[in-house]
């Protein structure tokens, strides 16, 4: 093959070039890597454009919200506070889509790239060490190479503090958690916002026609039921993780 190795799918500044291939082991198998590498930006480029999507999502959403508030709309049968709560329910509807595309499908195409480089990199295939250094500092636990020095690295507090959050979104106290997680964190957070002005705006509307009960009821549910459901879709995505990829692989 006398072609460069580039990735024709990804734009002009992420593309990675090499040498011309020969016949040789060496030249195939920095060409495979190069390969890999292409991809792994490209879907990281995917997943950087989903993030600068949900910033517009967002800002619509707060345009919807004050033109609701604004009272503009002339003869809406719907009070406005049901009004809000509608926007921010399927305004979240919107995130969790994106939160699917990006950590459910995407991240697992990187995942498989990246993990094709990490690979080449520690059976000293290739001589980069980009990736061996990515997984030191995002997710030092995955190596044990890495394991010790990081350990010594962090103070007990600090290590029991990731400790109990690998606990509770894994339910593994070792481990580390996946630089996956900071992408549901980042989806689920802005979904957990929506859900309690959703629950806020329905309770308001209960309290001031006279079922206060109710308007309670949903006042102190509401931010109860968002985190525990904020949590269970950071599971999820865990499982799009590296570490998962990388377990599934060996089964």
């Amino acid at each position: 093959m006398e072609e460069d190795i580039v990735s024709h799918e990804s734009s002009e500044g992420s593309k990675f070039i090499v040498d011309p291939i020969s016949g040789s082991e060496n030249s195939i198998n920095l060409g495979l890597y190069a390969k890999a590498f292409s991809y792994t930006k490209h879907y990281n480029f995917l997943k950087m454009k989903y993030k600068l999507l949900l910033v517009g999502w967002v800002l619509a959403t707060f345009v919807a919200f004050s033109y609701v508030l604004s009272e503009k709309e002339i003869g809406a049968p719907i009070d406005k506070m049901i009004s809000l709560a509608l926007v921010a329910i399927f305004s979240s509807r919107g995130v969790l889509l994106l939160l699917l595309l990006d950590a459910e499908i995407y991240h697992r195409l990187l995942n498989s790239s990246f993990s094709a480089n990490l690979e080449m990199e520690m059976q000293g295939i290739s001589k980069s060490k980009i990736h061996k250094s990515m997984m030191k500092a995002l997710l030092p636990e995955a190596i044990p190479e890495f394991k010790m020095e990081y350990e010594s690295s962090v103070s007990p507090s600090s290590r029991k503090i990731k400790e109990i959050f690998c606990w509770i979104f894994t339910g593994e106290r070792v481990g580390g958690l996946d630089p996956v997680f900071y992408d549901g964190l980042f989806y689920c957070g802005i979904c957990f916002c929506l859900w309690v002005v959703a629950g806020i705006s329905i309770a308001t509307y209960f309290y001031y026609h006279g079922h206060k009960v109710i308007a309670l009821v949903f006042g102190i549910l509401t931010p109860f039921i968002s985190l525990f459901s904020c949590i269970h879709l950071i599971r999820k995505s865990l499982r799009s993780g590296l570490k998962k990829f990388k377990r599934g692989k060996k089964n």
